[in-house]
């Protein structure tokens, strides 16, 4: 239509899906670089191109292997050395096998150690330089040699502690015996026992004393330092200083091993002036740990009973049997018992401390120190190592705060972060309280506990298991901290991450942002790993990628998710499916690693593990293009249009100039020799049912390709303005006429907040008068913009956004309509019409015929008066 001002506006829309970047992928899925070894652990870890195989089997006592792949000939080429975890800088590699066996007898203890590698992969430091040895024992037998004990029994006796004695072969344990009743007898101490180790040959000699039963006393004989000794016979008693002559390092008992007294008597104690009380204290004091064996019927009554539990630093400690054979029942038992406290430093404790550690569960590399898990550490409560490269290690641990950390597991995971040059350690016990916790360690003394807000944690979900530092515009100052549950079970997906914010003053804020895979992937193990991946999508922000290996049926997938200003887009932007692959892979994304180009074109590459193999992917130069488009002339003049009869049929009305501009949104090496192709569609009154304009194809649209390097590049299309049903004349005149055109700017505008418009006019019929009309068609249209630059919409709101919201009102004109001349009319014309009829009648002789009818007929014929007969005689003429 035109306008008051004398122009025409035909509107330009270009779709052009590929400037839209949610419609691109970042990572390069369909040339990737694979690497294979035949055993299928390889891939259970990777760092950069440095990939562990740690259930391999190597050479004798040896398992797990670590290989070097090279992106540029596809093959991996083995490293000697051990090792699980592998987290790397770029001048170094940490190799750790926390899972390293160390036997001590029949124990088999799990401690680890780790190696330091440099550029070149040669061993710098091993940590830690040698094993510790086994823990060392110094263990003595007191037994009952009084008159209630026949000689048979005796002789089972002493058979017992032979077979005890052999079940300590190959460990650092050693032997002494004594006997007791109401006399005392050294059979042979700990420096004999080294010189014949032969349990047989050493209790060949022994026989039994017989006498009274002194229990107590014979325990404080063999507790080191001084004591009284009291002497008594029927009527006289007499008191000598005599000194301990046991647990003394003449009698070879060594300072750095732990103690037992195993003691093994038939009954209470008789005769004897010393109390449970006296003796014991002084073997608390020792640190000797004490086990009871009672045998017989004697200890069926409750003083006896009391007695065992006595002589026994822990209830725990005593043994009780019907008869000297029974002794064989208990040896696995008592066997099990002296191996729990083996290397113990708790004179009353008999849980593990650092024997089943396994350092190097996890493992964290910093320039100045590197980090150690111990899961096992302390009954599996488990802590951390901080080693420095020069500096004995510290151990911290949760212990001493949280007196419920027992089966934690801290140390399952370990990230460090950096806040205002400050910084810390965030570790994960993924088993604490069958739930999970994540604890953060300051330099300073107090450490705080994170847990994410909300919803609390899943029981089973293993939340803690994985951990994420993640520095978004990379300012030294770490932003976030991603906690993984990959065991977590929801009604859409298995396993989530936290997204959990860190504050500047080295605290968790709220983990509001949860990031979880595809719906219905119920056991998919979502968290199982996850790594940094730098900025991929050329937006400045740091993105990530996230491993769930059992979606698909155990063909696993990893997904990518974008880093935003504060936060990580909960919303993946690829999701990598192991199935795309032709290798069949499985287990895909139980490992990555990213953040590093490995390929030398100046792109973060990311390596992600499967069962047997690592697949590396580069991820694509991101190319940003811009569109500008401009009209000459800019407005179209009416006087392109001429007399009804006299246009000139597509003469030119205006041109358009379109110009794309692309550029790099990502840094690279690839230079400026990067083509693209761009298809894009120029629509005329795009939305019109019927568009006033076309191009010289006579077509209102117009669809291009065009090969585009780093540059700007335009093209220009005329604009024509056919003879068609949009600009076609009609001889009533102008049927339309534009009023006008509103533009209200919206300030402010909360959410859930109406807004109502009122729009106002007066209808005039003045200029109808001229079109012969009785009705007029008022249509009001609203259409809703904004800065999509700035702003954004929800998902299902575009359809009525885009579309414009019309209202249509249909006024008429409605007379008073004056009846009057149509009745005179009515009545004239039937005045009118009954004179042609009488006309008409009298012309075709109607009325002279029914006269001559009645003329003809006789008189006789005629009645009159009342009906009587009358006659009447006329005289002759």
């Amino acid at each position: 239509p035109v306008g008051a001002m004398g122009a025409l506006t035909i509107f330009l829309g270009i779709p052009f899906a590929a400037l839209v970047p949610c419609h691109g992928f970042s990572v390069d899925v369909e040339q990737p670089v694979t690497f294979q070894e035949p055993t299928d652990s390889f891939g259970q870890s990777v760092a950069l191109l440095i990939v562990g195989a740690p259930l391999q089997r190597g050479a004798v006592n040896e398992i797990g292997k670590i290989y070097k792949c090279s992106p540029s000939s596809g093959q991996c080429q083995e490293i000697s050395i051990q090792s699980r975890g592998l987290p790397t800088l770029p001048a170094t590699l940490l190799a750790c096998g926390p899972t390293v066996h160390q036997a001590c007898g029949k124990n088999l203890y799990m401690k680890g150690y780790c190696f330091l590698l440099d550029q070149n992969l040669q061993q710098l430091q091993k940590i830690p330089e040698t094993l510790p040895e086994c823990p060392s024992l110094d263990i003595v037998f007191l037994i009952d040699g009084s008159g209630s004990i026949n000689s048979g029994d005796f002789r089972t006796m002493k058979t017992f502690i032979s077979e005890v004695m052999k079940r300590f072969r190959n460990t650092d344990t050693q032997f002494a015996l004594w006997q007791f009743s109401d006399r005392f007898k050294e059979h042979f101490n700990f420096n004999q026992f080294q010189t014949l180790r032969n349990p047989d040959d050493l209790l060949r000699g022994v026989s039994q004393l017989s006498g009274l039963t002194h229990t107590a006393t014979a325990i404080q004989k063999v507790v080191p330092g001084m004591h009284v000794l009291a002497l008594h016979t029927k009527f006289v008693f007499s008191f000598c200083v005599s000194r301990k002559e046991l647990f003394v390092p003449s009698k070879g008992s060594r300072h750095n091993a732990a103690k037992v007294l195993i003691v093994v008597t038939d009954g209470e104690k008789y005769g004897d002036p010393m109390s449970y009380q006296e003796a014991t204290a002084e073997a608390d004091k020792a640190g000797i740990i004490r086990y009871a064996i009672g045998v017989g019927n004697a200890f069926s009554s409750s003083v006896a009973k009391q007695e065992l539990n006595d002589i026994a630093s822990n209830p725990n400690h005593v043994f009780q049997v019907n008869d000297f054979n029974a002794l064989r029942g208990i040896q696995d038992k008592l066997q099990e018992k002296i191996f729990a406290i083996e290397g113990t430093q708790s004179q009353n404790s008999s849980s593990f401390q650092l024997e089943m550690s396994q350092e190097g569960f996890s493992a964290l590399l910093s320039p100045d120190s590197f980090v150690l898990g111990a899961v096992g550490a302390y009954d599996w409560s488990g802590g951390i190592f901080l080693n420095g490269i020069s500096r004995t290690p510290t151990f911290l641990n949760a212990s001493s705060a949280n007196t419920d950390m027992k089966d934690a597991y801290l140390g399952y995971s370990v990230e460090a972060f950096s806040v205002q040059r400050k910084s810390g350690y965030v570790v994960g016990a993924p088993r604490y309280q069958h739930v999970g916790k994540v604890i953060v360690f300051t330099q300073d003394p107090r450490s705080g506990e994170w847990e994410p807000s909300g919803e609390p944690p899943q029981i089973g979900s293993y939340f803690g298991a994985t951990l994420c530092a993640v520095d978004l515009d990379r300012d030294t100052n770490t932003d976030l901290i991603l906690i993984g549950a990959p065991m977590y079970h929801s009604e859409g997906a298995g396993g989530r991450v936290y997204v959990c914010p860190l504050a500047s003053h080295r605290e968790l804020s709220s983990c509001n942002t949860v990031l979880q895979g595809q719906t219905g992937q119920l056991l998919g193990r979502f968290g199982t790993s996850m790594a940094q991946m730098g900025d991929i999508s050329g937006d400045r922000w740091t993105d990530v990628v996230i491993g769930a290996p059992l979606e698909s049926d155990n063909q696993g997938a990893v997904y990518v998710f974008q880093g935003t200003q504060r936060s990580i887009n909960p919303q993946y932007s690829q999701r990598i499916v192991g199935s795309q692959f032709p290798s069949g892979l499985r287990f895909f994304g139980q490992a990555v690693s990213g953040g590093t180009d490995l390929t030398g074109d100046g792109l973060t590459d990311v390596a992600v593990g499967a069962q047997g193999q690592v697949l590396l992917l580069r991820s694509r130069p991101v190319l940003q293009a811009t569109i500008s488009v401009s009209f000459t002339p800019s407005m179209i003049s009416t006087s392109v249009f001429n007399c009804q009869g006299q246009e000139q049929q597509n003469q030119k009305a205006s041109s358009a100039r379109v110009c794309f501009t692309v550029v790099k949104g990502t840094k690279d090496m690839l230079g400026d020799g990067i083509r693209s192709t761009l298809r894009y569609t120029l629509t005329l009154d795009p939305g019109r049912p019927k568009s006033r304009a076309a191009f010289n194809s006579n077509s209102p649209s117009e669809s291009k390709e065009i090969q585009i390097g780093i540059e700007m590049k335009c093209e220009t299309f005329q604009i024509i303005l056919p003879v068609s049903p949009g600009l076609r004349h009609h001889l009533s005149g102008l049927g339309h006429h534009l009023s006008g055109l509103g533009d209200c700017s919206i300030s402010s505008l909360r959410r859930q907040q109406p807004l109502e418009f009122t729009i106002k006019g007066n209808v005039s019929f003045a200029w109808l008068s001229q079109t012969q009309q009785q009705k007029v068609t008022l249509l009001s249209t609203a259409k809703i913009e904004y800065n999509q630059a700035k702003y954004t919409q929800k998902e299902g709101q575009g359809s009525w956004i885009a579309s414009p919201l019309q209202v249509q009102t249909v006024v008429e004109r409605i007379e008073v309509y004056n009846y009057l001349p149509m009745i005179i009319g009515a009545s004239v014309g039937g005045l009118i019409l009954l004179a042609l009829i009488t006309a008409a009648l009298y012309k075709l002789g109607f009325f002279k015929r029914q006269y001559k009818q009645m003329m003809e007929k006789p008189v006789d014929e005629d009645t009159g008066g009342d009906g009587a007969s009358q006659t009447c005689n006329t005289p002759n003429q």
